[in-house]
């Protein structure tokens, strides 16, 4: 894995190398190996390298074609360059001059054109910039494991890995988007195209954005689809077994050595029992004190029946949580509220002394129907309209007021609030309602001066369109495709890829695959979401068809959180004291401060449980201190916001 960036001036202005450099040195933590910069007139290109693949000085980038037509910048790994690599060498007569895989792009570009993109199977982010044509390529991989920024200001384009590279140059505009504060506060993140930052896009998964002669153009060339071919779940293991296996080898390739990220869950199960037949793989997982929360029992089991060595992070005993907090505010760059974010950053950081590479399960939540909010998007399409709005809403507020000082990782009262909630917003919308953070009859007492006229919109309009335009026969159908397309690459993936290239790891991820994707949606509703039994049937008997003992099979699903309602009363009070007490310019104008105050003394004083509304507000104020160069009151939070 690598950091990109790079800047297209549209006037012919040549790009200033100084800023280039800036915009690619932030961004050192992601490639630690080595550092370059390109630059031609008005384009220039700059990467940071993680040598994972022919670590000689052949695979260094930005990488150009031996005509110099073809320059490319390039985050990812390609896991089917030796079929593209062979395919080339035959077809067109390239010769190559490494067995990097990034050499193929520029080649494969030459050959194919645009058609190239839909070829490649793996993760990648790729600025690409054609000289004969004047016209610069943008492309990230099919469902967006890897996070590509861009902006057009004036006549500037700039683009880059993370925000923080935009920002590296001097000239590139500050602002803050109203619009995309209104998303973050509810959902813990914006979206798949937009960000929290005004001019700051995103380029869409599967797709490619090319300015030439001076436009933009967008162009998709992969979506998921529901086809639901498979019915019968022996049929459906029996192909899955062996594609899943497969796409564990391809995904091994490395000149570096690999792990596994490894939960007590069915999908980082699948994985460990892919790998142990290939290897002494060996698995890190996270230990949390608070029993609701940690799967280390489970995950044990996995390593003693394969034989595969094992790791254990106790993240609960970090010292510094608010150092911690302030790490991960710093590589999110104010676009996700993730509460296991942290446990995440330490866990990789951990991973990161035997290993550079792991695979982890991600992903198969969203394909193969591992939420409860989807059994409860069944039932809300069947049962929802019985239950009057005005009833949900009222029903959904008292439960959510009576959490109180419960801090299991899911008590029953929250989840029955979050599943009244959502059915108030009507049986279309309540599965997009059941993700939020901050509920939205907190809203108007929460929402200051430059944010109160979006107290009436809804902040999920976005995930709605998903669900709403969505390929699919049933409204499940077209919930799965709306957090395969919408919720999962802004929020999982993109926790998963700041986290994990903090500390200079690249993560894959096998049920992300393309050929694991199209396989999902082949297989009919009841193989995913059943009414009634465990979640995930067809992983729960591939699983099992491994070898796993029914300990691991049948254990019920908890995921990956952090504590967050302790959390918060507990080793970071003192920096919410520091941030809703004492420091309340640090919201205005977006947010009353008083009102914050109030839901945070409700919380520490354990009348409600406001967690998940707080966590947001509180990654905004360290964000926000940041990128304005200010800081919190309290002389041990001035020291842990980066600047």
């Amino acid at each position: 894995m690598c950091g990109i960036a790079g800047i297209l001036n549209f006037d012919g202005r040549s790009v200033d190398p100084a800023v280039l450099a800036r915009m690619t040195a932030v961004l050192s933590h992601r490639g630690p190996d080595a550092g370059e910069t390109w630059h031609n007139g008005a384009i220039g290109f700059g990467h940071r390298r993680l040598a994972i693949r022919d670590l000689s000085s052949a695979g260094r980038q930005p990488m150009s074609d031996p005509s110099g037509r073809i320059t490319v910048t390039y985050n990812g790994e390609i896991y089917n360059e030796a079929e593209l690599r062979s395919e080339l060498e035959r077809d067109f007569g390239v010769t190559f001059r490494s067995h990097c895989d990034t050499e193929i792009l520029p080649a494969g570009y030459l050959a194919w054109g645009e058609g190239l993109f839909s070829r490649l199977e793996g993760i990648f982010a790729i600025g690409l910039w054609d000289a004969g044509a004047k016209r610069l390529i943008l492309a990230r991989d099919s469902i967006g494991t890897k996070p590509l920024f861009f902006s057009k200001v004036g006549g500037v384009v700039r683009f880059a890995s993370e925000i923080k590279g935009l920002l590296a140059d001097p000239e590139h505009p500050r602002e803050m988007e109203p619009e995309g504060l209104h998303r973050f506060f509810a959902m813990g993140y914006v979206g798949p195209t937009t960000t929290t930052m005004r001019h700051v896009r995103q380029v869409e998964p599967g797709s490619i954005v090319v300015y030439e002669n001076g436009s933009e153009a967008l162009r998709r060339f992969w979506r998921p689809r529901r086809t639901r071919d498979f019915k019968n779940l022996d049929d459906a293991v029996d192909a899955f077994l062996p594609l899943f296996d497969q796409v564990v080898s391809d995904q091994l390739i490395s000149d570096v050595p690999v792990g596994i990220l490894q939960s007590g869950g069915i999908d980082s199960s699948m994985v460990a029992y892919s790998v142990a037949r290939r290897g002494k793989f060996p698995l890190v997982t996270a230990a949390f004190a608070e029993q609701s929360h940690d799967e280390t029992e489970i995950a044990s089991m996995v390593a003693r029946q394969t034989a595969l060595p094992h790791r254990i992070v106790q993240v609960s005993d970090d010292p510094v949580p608010d150092a911690t907090l302030a790490r991960v505010v710093h590589h999110f760059d104010g676009q996700v509220a993730d509460e296991s974010a942290g446990p995440l950053l330490l866990l990789t950081a951990e991973l990161r002394r035997n290993s550079t590479v792991a695979l982890s399960g991600d992903g198969a939540d969203e394909f193969f129907g591992g939420y409860s909010t989807y059994r409860a998007s069944r039932l809300a399409e069947r049962f929802g309209g019985m239950i009057p709005g005005g009833v949900a809403r009222t029903a959904g507020r008292w439960t959510y007021a009576s959490s109180g000082a419960n801090e299991t990782r899911l008590p029953a009262t929250a989840l029955l609030s979050r599943f009244l909630l959502g059915i108030a917003s009507g049986g279309l919308y309540a599965h997009a309602e059941w993700r939020r953070y901050v509920p939205e009859f907190l809203i108007p007492r929460l929402y200051g001066p430059a944010l109160r006229h979006l107290a009436e919109q809804s902040p999920m309009a976005g995930y709605r369109a998903a669900i709403e335009q969505a390929d699919g026969p049933t409204l499940l159908d077209r919930c799965l495709i709306a957090d395969q397309t919408y919720h999962l690459p802004t929020g999982l993936l993109m926790k998963t890829d700041a986290m994990s290239m903090a500390n200079g790891v690249e993560i894959r991820v096998p049920f992300l695959d393309r050929r694991i994707m199209e396989f999902s949606g082949r297989c009919a509703l009841d193989l995913l979401v059943p009414l009634r039994g465990p979640t995930k049937p067809l992983l729960r008997k591939a699983l099992r068809g491994k070898g796993a003992a029914a300990e691991i099979t049948d254990a019920p699903k908890r995921g990956f959180n952090n504590p967050l309602a302790g959390l918060l009363r507990g080793p970071l009070r003192p920096l919410c004291e520091n941030a809703f007490e004492r420091s309340r310019y640090i919201f205005e104008p977006y947010l009353e401060p008083d009102a914050i105050r109030e839901l945070w003394r409700d919380h520490a004083d354990r009348k409600t449980n406001h967690a998940y509304a707080l966590w947001p507000l509180l990654t905004f104020a360290l964000y926000r201190s940041s990128l304005e160069g200010v800081q919190l009151r309290g002389e041990r939070t001035q020291a842990l916001i980066p600047s």
